[in-house]
């Protein structure tokens, strides 16, 4: 290209660059700024992946890493595939066909999300252990020496799929709840049958939430810490804490982040070929009724509805209210109290900051526009595909830096401790914006879309600010989007447990960290009572969840 063009196109980007600066006025500069802080934990581990690598770095990424290679593919394929079988059967049976207890189902099958996994992973593997309640009753009374291992990689991916598979679940449910009858219709007129329109109709119009709710799955099992650490399963987040944790090796850490970050956007980046709907040229859509089930095949159905619903929750419940039996006697209710109370003050804090952040950054996003606005929604959105090991990593090194530069400050105050940041509350309640931030960011800012924008530029041409009319015109049209956004945020926090692993200050532990502690000294009944008050807290949420997007029918 001669020099006069590429001279032409240069100044034609720095024009283009000058206009689109000259527009930029200070809440947006300051949105920008946010976002750069969000990203910043994951711009440094970037940055530092390809330092110089020590003798023990290089030994403990010689002999691990392929092991964490292999196992989390593994985990991740097979853990996509059953929670994508159990989340499309029960979507497809509850949106298409009315059989008994459909209703007590519908909320139901959704309670999993209130039982951190890896409470799950402790209930199970105790329970098929020598001295489970069952094993030893059968073995005492009839003779019969039943022993089942769990703890390996099949059981790993056991406990993620009757986790996470309420994400397809809900998800496909939503979609299916608006599918258009005309397409159903068609295809009947055409002499099909439902199984076959199952398999050419429904299915590929689907693609797009099931490829969403299998990819949330997928993230969720890279990020998951505590089940593949119990099971001595080696994967990348417990490499990550075994290499800061075990060894004190942050270079080691950062790189097993690094490639962990990058395997991550290699997955988000197949997912988002994946799930490019088919078009639906009809404009036309009648909402699909649904058809009554034969006798026998409702008793299937409902058969295996109960069985998944049992597995998945009921069980478990049974399981932990004999652990609560057994430790009740020995719980330290002071201690407990405590880090409930440190754990309620965070995830409250916590989640308040998020929504604070998330309805500042929306209302900035709503006056933006093409690729800005695209930018805006990636940054927000990127902390929750990103597994909590490397936004601890990335927050940790942030920090012990922060605080090398802040130590005159901390001298002049009277603080006498080298790691005051890094070893305090706010290190945890920084991870969790950028981890849930875009749980916050997209429910609100699906709660804009739905109120349109005629209301807000009628305030804004009438000369009030964007603050005056968030409060006097948003605000009361998406106070619901701001409650679900919050319940779900708070649900995620106080469930959370590889940040609290890696960040939680040794003078403020929470609930899932001691868990986890009585968890890895063999205690798992003394788990019971901090278990129980997540999963009461969830439960309660969960139901307020329920009503609301019923009445807010979404």
């Amino acid at each position: 290209m001669p020099i006069k063009q590429i001279g032409n196109k240069l100044e034609a980007i720095l024009t283009k660059f000058k206009r689109t600066v000259r527009t930029l006025d200070f809440w947006t500069l300051a949105s920008y700024f946010v976002l750069f802080l969000i990203i910043t934990p994951i711009i440094y581990i970037l940055f530092n992946l390809f330092n110089e690598t020590s003798e023990q770095t290089k030994t403990l990424l010689n002999s691990s890493l392929k092991e964490y290679f292999v196992n989390s593919l593994i985990i991740i394929f097979f853990t996509a595939i059953f929670t994508t079988i159990i989340g499309v059967f029960l979507a497809y049976f509850e949106a298409f066909y009315e059989f008994k207890f459909r209703k007590f189902f519908n909320f139901a099958l959704v309670l999993p999300f209130a039982v951190p996994n890896y409470l799950f992973a402790y209930l199970y593997a105790d329970f098929f252990s020598y001295s489970g309640w069952l094993v030893v009753w059968l073995r005492q009374n009839f003779g019969i020496k039943l022993h089942f291992d769990m703890m390996n990689i099949y059981g790993a991916i056991f406990i993620f799929t009757i986790s996470f598979y309420p994400y397809v679940y809900i998800i496909l449910r939503g979609f299916l709840a608006k599918f258009s009858m005309n397409l159903i219709e068609s295809a009947k007129s055409l002499g099909k049958s439902n199984t076959c329109i199952f398999f050419r109709v429904i299915l590929p119009l689907s693609k797009a939430a099931i490829v969403a709710g299998a990819g949330l799955c997928v993230m969720e099992s890279l990020n998951a810490f505590g089940t593949p650490n119990y099971y001595g399963v080696h994967v990348f987040s417990t490499g990550i804490y075994k290499a800061w944790v075990g060894y004190g090796d942050i270079n080691a850490a950062i790189k097993l982040a690094g490639i962990l970050l990058f395997i991550v956007f290699f997955l988000m980046f197949v997912e988002r070929i994946f799930r490019k709907p088919y078009a639906v040229t009809t404009s036309k859509q009648k909402v699909f009724k649904r058809q009554k089930l034969s006798k026998k095949a409702q008793n299937i159905v409902v058969g295996l509805f109960f069985i998944i619903f049992f597995i998945s929750f009921l069980f478990p419940m049974i399981n932990l209210s004999i652990w609560l039996k057994r430790s009740f006697s020995d719980v330290d209710w002071a201690h407990i109290i405590n880090i409930s109370a440190n754990t309620l003050l965070l995830t409250v804090f916590s989640t308040i900051f998020i929504i604070i952040i998330s309805l500042f950054l929306t209302t900035i996003s709503r006056s933006q526009k093409g690729k800005t606005k695209e930018l805006s929604n990636a940054l927000a959105n990127m902390g929750y595909s990103i597994p909590g090991s490397i936004i601890a990593i990335g927050m940790l090194v942030i920090f012990i830096w922060l605080d090398k530069n802040l130590s005159g400050i901390y001298h002049f105050f009277g603080i006498n401790k080298s790691l005051f940041l890094t070893l305090s509350p706010i290190i945890l309640i920084f991870a969790y914006v950028i981890r849930f931030l875009s749980l916050g960011y997209n429910g609100i800012e699906a709660g804009l879309n739905r109120c349109g924008k005629s209301c807000y530029e009628a305030s804004l041409s009438l000369g009030y600010g964007r603050l005056v009319t968030f409060f006097k015109v948003d605000f009361s049209m998406i106070k619901t989007s701001i409650y679900s956004a919050f319940i779900l945020i708070f649900i995620e926090i106080i469930k959370e447990l590889p940040l609290s692993s890696l960040l939680s200050a040794p003078n403020f532990r929470t609930l899932a960290f001691e868990i986890d502690r009585y968890a890895s000294d063999e205690q798992l009944a003394m788990t019971a009572v901090p278990s129980l008050i997540i999963i009461i807290f969830c439960f309660v949420l969960l139901s307020v969840f329920y009503k609301l997007q019923k009445k807010d029918k979404f």
